[in-house]
């Protein structure tokens, strides 16, 4: 299996098959600036929609927007015409409801924080229709699941979209339970995309062991279970990513971001994984997650290989080393950092030019004998972000969006060679 004419064959080490799917039946408000243009896209969509009829708007960012604010509530129960209605940002960290949406989900002035999970409340108490983190499970849960059918269909657009971008290789996390038992029937029809990009799964840590114990009558040559996930922080763009030192414009009552496991729950996850036979790969953003992540896999020193720190936008100086010294991956999406330009420089301006240390990390790895590609793993987190190859080269390489000169460049230090950023998006499994 190789790339044919579109280049060598290429793995994308993280990204949700289901959701890039489910995203093209979904309003698009990725190229937004402002809540009035937000607002209009969704009354555009909710004009195409039903009496009681969800309206889901997704990629909003918004960091680049003019006002740099969530549209309230009453206003998406507006422009949704009273429909049930949420928007979610794009990192998929943070959902704005309408007043509709959170009657349905059972969200009032009364209803308390949930564990990491943040209700946004006004001047009076009320939920303004920001939730962060897992204050969005209530919504979640209100949300009609889609049709086995209509699953089968969003995986099935996810693979042919990755074939055609040269991609033979999909690390999926966070992977439902139907996730496996879906791609084996894609493959077993012949259908040609699902025989043609390998997949492996990383459900929530929660869920692995039955998944693990039915994996049997699902596993194929192009899928199988590879790991668990669990997430340590939440995102930038949220303020919620765990850092080591505090925001500039943190979020009320987070000053540092929010924890989403202690050290000994950490400890517990990893034990778990490496009784199963499994590597955990755990969501960590800021260096404070980072950090968190490594101290865990030194005290109980996993012996199955795979143990993934996954994002990484920041690591402190004194951690970049360890991943090599552990032989922990780091899972890295530099296509972010063209994305995260603005939120980079307002929200963490003092650490700036430590994001995305991607020269530091390949002069670790190398001069413990890892070559590039071996430790570091590229990927796009796609549907946040597309699946795009020549995105993570840009970020990686040039450290800026295209047509930006060298002075706008974040932490051009920190750049690598086209070469070295093409062996971290290689697939070892196509032979290439």
């Amino acid at each position: 299996m190789s790339g044919g004419a579109q280049g060598p064959a290429l793995r994308d080490a993280h990204l949700h098959l289901a959701a890039m799917g489910d995203a093209l039946s979904c309003v698009d408000v990725s190229s937004c600036a402002s809540v009035d243009e937000c607002l209009e896209r969704v009354a555009r969509g909710a004009a195409e929609k039903g009496p009681g009829e969800w309206v889901r708007a997704v990629g909003a960012r918004v960091e680049g927007w003019r006002e740099r604010a969530w549209p309230r509530a009453a206003a998406l129960d507006e422009a949704a015409g009273g429909r049930p209605c949420y928007v979610q940002s794009f990192d998929h960290h943070a959902v704005c409801a309408s007043a509709a949406a959170l009657r349905l989900a059972g969200i009032e002035a009364s209803t308390p924080d949930p564990a990491q999970g943040v209700i946004e409340r006004d001047g009076e108490g009320a939920p303004t229709g920001l939730l962060l983190e897992r204050a969005g499970e209530a919504l979640w849960a209100c949300v009609p699941a889609p049709t086995s059918s209509e699953r089968r269909e969003q995986v099935r657009l996810a693979l042919a979209s990755l074939r055609a971008a040269g991609f033979v290789e999909a690390h999926d996390m966070l992977s439902q339970p139907w996730l496996g038992p879906t791609l084996a029937a894609l493959a077993d029809a012949g259908d040609e995309d699902a025989l043609a990009v390998r997949v492996w799964l990383h459900p929530p840590l929660r869920e692995v062991e039955p998944i693990l114990a039915g994996s049997e009558h699902w596993t194929r040559e192009t899928v199988r279970l590879a790991g668990a996930k669990v997430f340590l922080d939440g995102t930038l763009n949220s303020r919620t990513a765990w850092m080591l030192e505090a925001y500039d414009e943190p979020a009320p009552g987070h000053p540092f971001g929010v924890p989403m496991m202690t050290a000994e729950e950490i400890d517990g996850a990893l034990t778990r994984c490496d009784i199963l036979g499994l590597p955990l790969a755990m969501h960590a953003i800021g260096d404070g997650a980072v950090r968190a992540a490594l101290d865990a896999v030194e005290r109980i020193a996993p012996t199955t290989f795979g143990t993934r720190v996954e994002h990484c936008e920041f690591i402190d100086e004194r951690d970049v080393a360890r991943f090599a010294r552990l032989g922990v991956i780091a899972g890295v999406q530099p296509c972010h950092l063209l994305t995260d330009m603005e939120a980079l420089r307002r929200i963490t301006p003092r650490r700036v030019d430590r994001a995305f240390p991607l020269r530091d990390l390949l002069d670790a790895c190398e001069a413990e004998g890892y070559a590039p590609g071996e430790l570091v793993w590229f990927g796009s987190d796609a549907p946040i972000v597309p699946a795009r190859a020549a995105d993570n080269v840009r970020a990686a390489c040039a450290r800026r969006r295209e047509g930006m000169g060298e002075a706008e460049a974040i932490g051009l230090a920190q750049a690598i060679t086209e070469d070295e950023a093409m062996a971290c998006m290689r697939s070892p499994e196509a032979g290439v």
